[in-house]
């Protein structure tokens, strides 16, 4: 197993971000060391004990290139295009102009502008690490299997993206490229019972050095036996 250039867990877990601008799509990334990071996100929990994540790393150019192609089609049909026509949906979701006060317009703008780049520079990125699942799609968002279903996925997709920054590397989960679910089965030749649910992208990182990031206090957010005894006062 190769060296970890971070150990502290609270410093993986506090500064495990979405990294996009900070990618060096100069630097080759070895594929023994995403394989590593899929075996360590091998033991994330998952629904019903069955592994039924399936993920496929993807180095090869031209393949990078027509992932990179549906994902633009993702960016222009899901966001530019509503936010230029008003979508009301879209234009709460996502514009800076509904958001509260100027610091928050400002971070939404460089939200935006951080996912444009990528949306850009994807096919540069060295790997592209598709993730599936082979559980049956839900029915229903919430209830039924629905929890077993996104609660194998994104702990998998998770642990892999700590053990990813805990070696240097910069990631990001790009769900929205499960739009094109069926036409990422067709360019990867994916079974049909492979369910693309989510792309990240994989690059070493541009310095190493990631802040913790704005959150509301946990006052707002979080509570002891239901909704008004407000968490964070407790004392060591």
């Amino acid at each position: 197993m190769s060296t970890a250039v971070i150990t502290d867990i609270d410093e993986v877990l506090t500064t495990t971000r979405a990294v996009r601008h900070r990618m060096d799509f100069d630097r080759p990334v070895g594929r023994a060391v995403v394989e590593e990071c899929l075996r360590l996100a091998q033991q994330a929990p998952m629904g019903s004990n069955l592994e039924d994540w399936r993920a496929v790393a993807v180095d090869d150019p031209a393949l990078r290139r027509k992932l990179s192609e549906l994902y633009t089609e993702i960016w222009y049909e899901t966001v530019e295009r509503p936010l230029a026509d008003g979508e009301a949906a879209t234009t709460t979701r996502l514009s800076p102009a509904v958001r509260g006060d100027p610091s928050a317009q400002a971070r939404q703008r460089r939200v935006l502008a951080a996912v444009k780049h990528l949306v850009d520079h994807l096919a540069e990125v060295p790997v592209l690490v598709v993730l599936c699942s082979t559980k049956p799609i839900p029915e229903r968002p919430v209830g039924g299997g629905a929890s077993g279903y996104y609660g194998s996925i994104f702990p998998f997709a998770w642990s892999f993206q700590l053990a990813l920054r805990s070696r240097g590397l910069g990631s990001v989960l790009a769900t929205a490229m499960a739009h094109r679910a069926t036409r990422v089965r067709a360019v990867l030749g994916l079974p049909d019972g492979w369910r693309p649910v989510t792309l990240i992208p994989v690059a070493y990182t541009k310095g190493l050095a990631f802040r913790p990031a704005a959150r509301a206090d946990l006052a707002d957010v979080a509570f002891w036996n239901g909704p008004t005894e407000r968490a964070g006062t407790a004392s060591a």
